[in-house]
């Protein structure tokens, strides 16, 4: 009875922490893998490189909402003894997801630099 007890409060505590936060939200707009690759192999124009760098910002804000997700279901966890261990992944996992995130940013932002030289 406890465990099934745990498993419910786990449920309504991600419904809670996920829903309001968009997890069935529209993600931005991004490239298939298959589109990214083609696209980094001829991009040559300034409209190329503004689509790279918009999938590579899309892919940034994704990673950071993330990160927050897992922040906030840290917090929780760490308040219920029985799962504090499982806080400690998710401080990896946000930490892991906002170097992402900031990985991403960069590229994107390479990549209109690019686009501003090619329209110079």
């Amino acid at each position: 009875m406890h465990t099934l007890r745990g498993f419910v409060y786990l449920v309504g505590l991600a419904l809670i922490v996920l829903v309001p936060q968009g997890l069935w939200a529209d993600p931005p707009q991004t490239l298939t893998p298959q589109e990214l690759d083609a696209l980094l192999e001829k991009a040559e124009t300034a409209e190329d490189h503004l689509k790279l760098a918009a999938h590579y910002s899309g892919d940034a804000e994704r990673f950071a909402r993330d990160a927050e997700r897992h922040e906030a279901l840290a917090t929780r966890y760490r308040k219920l003894a029985a799962y504090r261990g499982m806080a400690k992944h998710c401080d990896y996992l946000a930490r892991s997801l906002r170097d992402a995130a900031k990985a991403s940013q960069q590229l994107a932002q390479s990549h209109k630099e690019m686009a501003e030289k090619l329209q110079r």
